[in-house]
């Protein structure tokens, strides 16, 4: 090592360490607080107002025996799993599609992307509409092609939740299709055309080609929307705000009905914090399978 290199590699570092440190105190702050004052509250009987009752660990037994926030947590990590994986397949066929340039590309890019940028209040309310069982266009639609087809889809507990489901996939695909379009983009040119020489089939690419060439784009994106899907409320609480009963009822509506309708704020925390570990330990498998180390000694 040639003198002096070292020390100016330890200032640079000191400098990067300088201009991040405020922006990473600010972050600490902004969610190392509210978790632990959170998990602080979880350990009291309170109503929001008055004194705090010290109650232990009864807030997270009670939890255990209720079936409505268990069920609320399952719709919750169902939804994030559902909604990943559809967003993020449609999303790369869509991809593939606009790279390959067929007809229409940049309108069916613009389309696809443009639910994205729309609140997602508006966007919910929109089809709250759209599936209403008397007056809604998807029943006068369906029925068109059948009769039977006719139900209403937000007031059945069999079907509300897919509903939510489709609704948040038709929205956000947009996102991974950006993603994986921009990592389709850097696959070379030459190997597209080799294949194409060879006669391999456009699906055929697809499958053994751009597939393969951006996994580690693919398990990102993928994360990045279950976080996304961890987080749903907008949608349930304008859609069905939880119901017909709790049937659509997710961790973020549950918690808000517990804090701020029923006043059991210790309750709603104790949820809260039960709901952010089975996040975590979920999000810690998928990187300890999907680990982009991994991904790249896999190809």
């Amino acid at each position: 090592m040639r003198p002096g290199r070292r020390p100016r590699r330890d200032g640079l570092a000191l400098t990067r360490t300088t201009f991040l440190l405020p922006a990473f105190l600010l972050a600490s702050a902004l969610v190392a607080w509210p978790f632990f004052e959170t998990l602080r509250v979880s350990f009291f009987d309170w109503p929001g107002f008055g004194p705090k009752e010290f109650v232990g660990v009864e807030n997270y037994t009670g939890i255990s025996t209720d079936r409505a926030a268990q069920t609320a947590i399952l719709n919750t990590v169902v939804y994030a799993v559902l909604t990943a994986l559809g967003t993020v397949a449609i999303g790369f066929v869509i991809a593939a599609l606009v790279d390959r340039k067929v007809r229409g590309h940049k309108v069916i890019k613009f389309l696809v992307f443009l639910p994205v940028l729309l609140p997602t209040v508006f966007t919910a309310q929109v089809w709250l509409f759209g599936f209403d069982g008397n007056f809604g266009w998807v029943n006068d639609l369906l029925g068109f092609i059948h009769p039977s087809l006719d139900r209403a889809w937000l007031g059945d507990p069999a079907t509300v939740n897919y509903v939510i489901i489709l609704v948040s996939i038709l929205q956000f695909t947009g996102f991974p299709m950006i993603i994986l379009f921009a990592a389709l983009q850097d696959i070379p040119g030459e190997i597209h055309e080799a294949a194409t020489l060879d006669g391999v089939s456009p699906y055929e690419r697809a499958r053994y080609i751009s597939f393969p060439m951006i996994r580690e784009a693919l398990s990102t994106v993928f994360l990045i929307q279950l976080m996304f899907g961890f987080r749903v409320f907008d949608q349930v609480f304008v859609m069905t705000q939880g119901g017909p009963g709790r049937a659509s009822e997710v961790a973020a509506t549950y918690v808000w009905r517990e804090a701020f309708v029923n006043a059991r704020f210790g309750y709603a925390a104790a949820t809260a914090i039960v709901t952010t570990v089975v996040i975590a330990l979920l999000s810690m498998i998928y990187l300890s399978i999907f680990r982009p180390s991994k991904i790249q000694r896999a190809g």
